[in-house]
């Protein structure tokens, strides 16, 4: 699942409402942007993971775009959807590499409804713990079902591209903050990619991830608390979160996000109350958005005022040259929305 090359490959972020794509040239401290593509499902009805659209149809969205802009080579780092990967964390004995390979496969075999010789698993060794001393160690395990892999590889295969890396996306987070960021020493950053039906939270710390999970909330269910406030369809009620965000002038509606969006503050608290009793390393000092409902206006206030700590929108591209051809205020706005997209990009150079 994990895998480093050396040459530039195409970042394609296949989500549940839109299809993100991203490309850099270069290496390490001098990226520069030369593709950066965020189709929303309105115009493109990517959600082949979760919804009757077809396989083709996202293959000839992807297509239509590698052409359109002459994307090369024709290589690709893909993340698995949230709702195809499992993630763990877990402590196991020390051992060594082949057998913990085995031992996470186990762990996960417990857990899935389909035959184990369909799973597909690696791990990562996650920050030191508190059961160190006991001859444990901490891990982060990810797992998907072989079929879930092989389509996502023929979709880009059907749209002329290879599929180099299928990643997790707690991967992808930590590889776009990485380049974007400087590490304080001790300090624990978290970051949230809400999407639309569930969101992915991780912790690093030392440019490690140390804590991953997945959170049953996304902008849908934002969406869903307006349409029941307003009484109108969901197309009216998305527009008007889009418009509003969180500093909506109804008070009536802005009582309904609000509400919607405490939910979401509240597992973030109990997974940050839980990596800090459980791992004692620490509390949580910042934490960035990203994902398409982190640009929604307000947001960011909010969960910081709700959880305590500083909430930012993340730009995967803080630190990345973007020619004048590119730069324009709809990247700036939307960019949040593509860090997992950068985060495949920039890890497999």
């Amino acid at each position: 699942m994990l895998s480093f090359l050396k040459k530039n490959i195409i970042g394609v972020d296949i989500g549940s409402c839109a299809l993100k794509i991203v490309q850099f040239k270069g290496g390490r401290g001098s990226y520069t942007l030369t593709a950066a593509v965020s189709v929303n499902a309105d115009k493109s009805a990517v959600a082949a993971s979760e919804t009757g659209v077809t396989n083709a149809e996202v293959s000839g969205l992807i297509a239509e775009i590698i052409r359109s802009k002459n994307l090369k080579p024709r290589l690709a780092a893909s993340a698995m959807p949230p709702h195809t990967l499992f993630i763990r964390n877990l402590y196991l004995p020390v051992m060594p590499e082949r057998d913990m390979k085995e031992a996470v496969k186990w762990e996960i075999r417990k857990e899935i409804s389909f035959p184990p010789s369909e799973l597909i698993s690696d791990y990562v060794l996650a920050g030191s713990s508190a059961k160190s001393a006991e001859n444990l160690v901490s891990i982060i395990a990810f797992g998907s079902r072989r079929s879930d892999v092989e389509k996502i590889s023929n979709i880009l295969k059907t749209a002329g591209l290879e599929l180099r890396v299928a990643d997790a996306v707690p991967m992808a987070m930590l590889a776009v903050f990485d380049i974007n960021n400087d590490w304080e020493h001790g300090v624990n950053y978290a970051m949230l990619d809400i999407g639309q039906s569930r969101s992915t939270l991780a912790i690093f710390k030392e440019k490690k991830l140390c804590f991953a999970r997945e959170i049953t909330y996304g902008g849908a269910d934002l969406t869903a608390a307006l349409v029941d406030a307003m009484r109108k369809d969901q197309p009216e009620a998305e527009q008007y979160k889009i418009e509003h965000g969180l500093n909506a002038p109804d008070e009536e509606f802005k009582k309904a996000m609000s509400s919607s969006v405490e939910g979401l503050c509240a597992e973030l608290q109990r997974s940050f109350d839980y990596y800090q009793a459980q791992f004692r390393e620490g509390a949580v000092s910042k934490l960035f958005l990203s994902g398409g409902t982190a640009t929604l206006k307000g947001i960011d206030e909010f969960i910081s005022r709700s959880i305590g700590i500083s909430a930012f929108r993340h730009d995967p591209f803080k630190r990345v040259k973007i020619p004048k051809q590119l730069a324009s205020p709809a990247l700036s706005e939307s960019s949040p929305s593509l860090n997992v997209a950068a985060g495949l990009a920039s890890r497999s150079i």
